[in-house]
């Protein structure tokens, strides 16, 4: 199905173990007519308490914004009675199996066990009867919404293509450096003799690569030497260490740095390739667009069906 709609469904599902009860000693007034149903005020300030005590953002409002928040959420009602409406048009139902699946998955993302999930609705004023048929509302609108929508936000791979060229910037690799090295190692207490030995092998070593000799052939030439090396992997700017990289920053595709000192070694290093950042192919990212394309055009088809559903409804707002 539509992961949009399935994450509010799941959201919904959670936020019903910690609705609240409004208080019932509350003159209740038309709210607003739609169609032939009434929402009255007092089920208004009833929703209104509900969005309030599960929003924590909601509890400083000062006076205005509580009468904005107010008014959205009388529209979040005329919007399920309007669902409400459809749902019988279309002779939509909700299974027994189909409640239970639901009530069973919000048992385990809260790890509840039924028991502890009918104490929790106690403990908020709700029996698990009536807990059952709001979950019940819940999948018939996400089940309507889902054969209303979905049809309309089928994508093809001509739109993918196309976002894909759109986008083409976000689809690009990091720059990289794939790097290889000879290590000569240079013994603890070693004297200026011994050093200099070991710097006119490595010295040789660095012209015998540039003229083309691999890493592998001198590890095996120079083996009496201790000297070690091989594949480093990839590198992206920045990781290696400042001497390092600047021994590296600006060779080229198969070029070879000079003899880079170091207190108990010496390095050369080999750029096996460098990239400057390509485009990952169309292929290997075609699903990531696909699920991006596809939340679009279902996030715009359900502005446009809701938008229909309230251009086709008599809707009287009276507060």
């Amino acid at each position: 199905m539509f992961t949009r709609l399935q994450k509010i469904f799941t959201i919904t599902c959670l936020l019903l173990l910690t609705a609240h009860v409004a208080p019932a000693e509350m003159v209740s007034k038309v709210a607003a007519v739609v169609n032939d149903a009434i929402i009255t005020t007092h089920q208004l300030e009833k929703a209104f308490l509900d969005e309030v005590a599960t929003n924590a953002a909601a509890q400083n409002l000062d006076d205005a914004e509580r009468d904005k928040l107010r008014l959205k959420v009388l529209d979040r009602l005329i919007e399920e009675e309007l669902v409400k409406d459809r749902v019988k048009e279309l002779r939509l139902k909700v299974s027994d199996e189909d409640v239970e699946a639901a009530i069973n998955d919000v048992q385990q993302q809260n790890k509840l066990t039924r028991k502890q999930l009918e104490s929790a609705l106690q403990q908020q004023g709700m029996d698990f009867e009536t807990y059952r048929e709001n979950l019940r509302k819940q999948i018939l609108r996400y089940k309507l919404i889902g054969l209303e929508v979905k049809s309309k936000s089928e994508v093809t791979n001509a739109e993918l293509r196309e976002y894909y060229r759109e986008h083409e910037d976000e689809f690009l690799e990091p720059p990289y450096m794939n790097l290889s090295r000879l290590t000569f190692p240079i013994p603890k207490g070693a004297g200026k003799e011994k050093i200099e030995e070991i710097t006119g092998l490595a010295v040789e070593a660095q012209q015998r690569l540039e003229q083309g000799e691999s890493i592998n052939e001198l590890l095996v030439s120079y083996a009496t030497a201790n000297v070690d090396g091989g594949d480093m992997g990839n590198f992206q700017p920045g990781e290696l260490s400042e001497r390092f990289d600047r021994a590296v920053r600006d060779l080229e595709t198969g070029q070879v740095s000079e003899v880079v000192e170091m207190p108990n070694a010496l390095f050369i290093f080999k750029m096996v390739e460098r990239s400057g950042g390509r485009a990952k192919p169309f292929d290997s990212v075609s699903d990531s667009i696909e699920q991006t394309v596809q939340q679009q055009k279902q996030e715009q088809a359900f502005k446009e069906w809701n938008k229909g559903l309230r251009e086709s409804a008599y809707i009287d707002i009276r507060i």
